[in-house]
C-alpha cells in the first residue's frame, strides 16, 4: 500500500502522518510505503521542534526531512493521496483532476469527521492533539495484518 499524505507546508501534519504510517505499518506487519508533500511547500521550510517532540513521544525517532511540493509523479506513485483538509482536497482535485478518484480527506477516509488543523505556531499540546487525530485515522486505515 502506497500512501501519500498532503498538507500545506509539509513540515507538520503530512510529515507526522508519513512517519506514523510507516511506524504503524511496520509494527502491524503491513506492507506500507508512505511519502508526504505540501500544496505550498518550500525546501527551505524548517520542521518545528514540536513535531519531533510529538513524534518522539509516540516512539517515532526524528530523521532528516526536506519539505517537497506536491507534484504529478508523487500522485501517480500513490495508491491513495490523503489530505488533511477539505481545502487541500479541492486544490489537488483542481490541479490534478486525473487523480480525483484517489484523493481523499484522511479522517473521512477512516470513517471519522473533520479536518486536521494546522498546528504551526501553536504550543506543544496542539501538536500532540494533531498527532492523535492523525494516529486515530491511521489506526482505522491500517488494521493488523491477518
Amino acid at each position: 500500500m502506497k500512501l501519500l499524505f498532503v498538507c500545506t507546508g509539509n513540515v507538520c501534519r503530512s510529515l507526522m502522518a508519513e512517519r506514523l504510517a510507516l511506524d504503524l505499518g511496520r509494527r502491524r506487519g503491513r506492507g506500507v510505503e508512505a511519502r508526504s508533500c505540501g500544496v505550498a511547500a518550500e525546501g527551505w521550510y524548517r520542521v518545528p521542534d514540536e513535531v519531533w517532540t510529538a513524534l518522539g513521544e509516540a516512539g517515532v525517532a526524528a530523521s532528516p526531512h526536506r519539505p517537497r511540493l506536491v507534484e504529478r509523479s508523487l500522485l501517480a506513485w500513490a495508491d491513495e493521496a490523503l489530505v488533511m483538509t477539505a481545502r487541500h482536497r479541492e486544490l489537488l482535485r483542481d490541479a490534478f483532476p486525473e487523480f480525483r478518484g484517489k484523493t481523499a480527506l484522511l479522517r473521512e477516509r477512516a470513517g471519522l469527521s473533520g479536518d486536521v488543523a494546522d498546528p504551526i505556531g501553536q504550543p506543544l499540546a496542539t501538536f500532540r492533539a494533531c498527532r492523535e487525530q492523525i494516529a486515530e485515522a491511521l489506526e482505522r486505515l491500517l488494521p493488523p495484518a491477518a
